[in-house]
């Protein structure tokens, strides 16, 4: 293979990079020794500075690269889960994002849905293909070599994560998953949840202040390495979280599923199942058993906790929030 230095989008770790790193790192608990990388989209410095804007006030939420020329640049090659610092193409940080589906397709096979999550042009699949043919060719042309629609693509759908505030705000792409602690995000859930309960199950001031200690807790200790948090926002709100809790208890393979809260603007529209989907895909990879505590009557919970493999273990009458509920017991295991 030729020398792809002139198709390397990799950026210096400079200060001003680790130390934007570092900041995201901080307010969100994460440890900032853990990895990412640093680059800037397309081939000149207007079309780098176009997509940043598009994905901090527009809708792109996904890019696409020749796999072939990503196998063999780590530094850029796409990581599930992974995190990136985007920058301008001369280093300027501008944004934090993570990974979150990765994929790879012949060209050819590329689908609408990939295209409307690209953000791009007018979003559609005839505009992302002649766009993306154009810019494939340009990058082999520095090679002296052709472009052909059997060649691999890398498919990378991905979730802006910092800035806060436009994280939680997201532009034409719809109600987000965001797979991160976010600041304010676990107070947010608290209140989502001692409004749901009040208004439904007559819970009162006594809940809340249990479940605001319990998150507090949490959040106190939380740890990436064995919690996950996603975070449901959209228009500068956060409208739903759901927790794997991996600190709960001292058995290393166990873990508890927490604080899975929809707000009514989103209910019945599959986003509790996508984040039933994202907190059980991480747990299966990392535990043996998941367990969860909730109350009879909770007709849709309960419907998704089956969906996914989970069976009630207990039921008893409890008072411990004021009013008597059936409190059940649910347990998933590999």
């Amino acid at each position: 293979m030729s020398d792809l230095h002139a198709l390397d989008n990799s950026v210096e770790r400079s200060p001003v990079v680790e130390d934007y790193w570092r900041k995201f790192c901080v307010a969100t608990g994460l440890d900032p020794s853990t990895p990412y990388q640093a680059w800037y989209f397309g081939d000149s410095a207007e079309l780098a500075h176009e997509l940043v804007e598009l994905v901090l006030h527009g809708p792109k939420r996904a890019t696409a690269g020749l796999s072939e020329f990503n196998d063999q640049m780590p530094l850029v090659k796409p990581v599930a889960g992974g995190y990136s610092v985007l920058t301008e193409r001369d280093g300027t940080p501008r944004a934090v994002i993570r990974t979150t589906v990765l994929e790879r397709r012949a060209f050819a096979e590329v689908d609408a849905a990939f295209a409307w999550d690209e953000g791009e042009g007018d979003r559609t699949l005839a505009d992302w293909m002649d766009g993306h043919r154009r810019f494939f060719t340009r990058e082999l042309a520095l090679l002296g070599r052709t472009f052909d629609e059997a060649m691999a693509v890398d498919l990378e759908r991905f979730e802006l994560l910092y800035p806060f505030d436009v994280a939680h705000n997201p532009v034409n792409c719809g109600p987000r998953l965001l797979p991160c602690l976010l600041p304010g995000a676990m107070s947010a859930s608290a209140a989502l949840q001692t409004q749901y309960y009040a208004r439904d199950h007559g819970f009162g001031v006594f809940f809340e202040a249990g479940r605001l200690k319990d998150i507090a807790d949490f959040v106190a200790r939380f740890n990436a390495q064995r919690d996950g948090v996603w975070v449901a926002a959209d228009r500068g709100q956060v409208l739903g979280t759901i927790v794997i809790d991996g600190g709960a208890s001292d058995d290393p393979k166990s873990a508890q599923l927490r604080w899975f809260i929809v707000a009514d603007a989103l209910r019945g529209k599959g986003m509790g199942r996508r984040m039933m989907h994202a907190a059980m895909a991480f747990a299966s990879g990392r535990y043996a058993r998941v367990h969860l505590g909730t109350f009879a009557g909770l007709h849709a919970a309960r419907r998704l906790y089956e969906e996914f493999g989970f069976t009630q273990t207990l039921e008893r009458r409890s008072i411990q929030w004021g009013p008597g509920v059936l409190e059940q017991h649910w347990e998933w295991t590999r």
